[in-house]
């Protein structure tokens, strides 16, 4: 069904158009693009480590992968069907016929049960064993540039107490390197508003999902409106190019200029240990 462009409304779009294994499962594009070849706002997150995600879309507006699968299917600048013409297909088909009848009881081909294939192929995409993965698991061995990348990631900005780390890990701590929250990372201010157009909070003005940075080398272009084209772009926005609003996160905010000023040694440090 993921790979199948049978299941867009003029059979040439599929959900691996916008989330190409080769990327990561996204699509290396600014924006997604569907039927009509009309740009979307933003840009196709890559798909792995779902399991562990309870909101989806860069604005979370959807809390179950079983229900996400279907906004795009009947999004009509997406893959403009339905899920009528969807059941249509599938059981006028009968290879589907087939898969359906082995996969569930009962055997009808249903919209839970299409729901249900297509959350249980995506809980399978597991991002793990990265040379990152193998070096904690001292099979590997990271560079003395690689190994400053990663102290500077972990490492607050605190200059009272003489930390000048780079404060990554705040949102993207941990095994998963995110904190599978929302924040206003900074960005130039734009007509897409993030969270608070689903949520209705004035405090969720300028949110977006923070993704994960495992694969990071693979899904460029970056950010929810995929406005930075590498990494060293996106190293640069939080050394020097975060805009103030209100909602900017605290742990940008608390920055007295704009960004936390990295030297050019530190920024390509960082790059070093991303690309692990």
């Amino acid at each position: 069904l993921f790979f199948d462009t049978q299941i867009s409304g003029t059979n040439a779009v599929s959900c691996a158009s916008c989330h190409q294994p080769e990327y990561a499962f996204s699509d290396n594009k600014k924006q997604s693009s569907g039927v009509t070849s009309k740009q979307t706002r933003r840009h196709s997150m890559p798909l792995f480590n779902l399991a562990w995600k309870k909101a989806f879309f860069w604005d979370g507006r959807v809390g179950s992968l079983r229900e996400q699968v279907f906004h795009p299917i009947q999004h009509p600048d997406e893959m403009n069907s339905s899920v009528e013409e969807l059941m249509e297909l599938l059981n006028n088909d009968s290879e589907y016929r087939e898969l359906f009848s082995r996969a569930f009881s009962p055997r009808d081909v249903t919209p839970d049960h299409i729901g249900l294939a297509l959350e249980n192929y995506l809980f399978g995409l597991v991002s793990y064993h990265s040379r990152f993965d193998d070096a904690m698991a001292g099979k590997a061995t990271l560079t003395e540039e690689e190994k400053r990348g990663f102290k500077l990631f972990m490492t607050e900005y605190e200059p009272r107490s003489r930390r000048f780390g780079a404060d990554c890990f705040h949102c993207h701590g941990g095994a998963l390197f995110t904190d599978n929250q929302f924040h206003n990372n900074g960005l130039k201010q734009a007509d897409d508003l993030g969270r608070i157009e689903f949520s209705g909070r004035e405090s969720d003005r300028y949110k977006f999902s923070t993704p994960s940075l495992r694969n990071v080398a693979l899904t460029a272009p970056y950010m929810h409106d995929g406005s930075l084209g590498t990494l060293e772009e996106v190293i640069r926005h939080y050394s020097e190019g975060i805009h103030v609003s209100d909602t900017l996160d605290p742990n940008l905010a608390k920055h007295p200029r704009e960004g936390i000023q990295l030297s050019q040694v530190d920024q390509q440090a960082l790059i070093a240990f991303l690309e692990t």
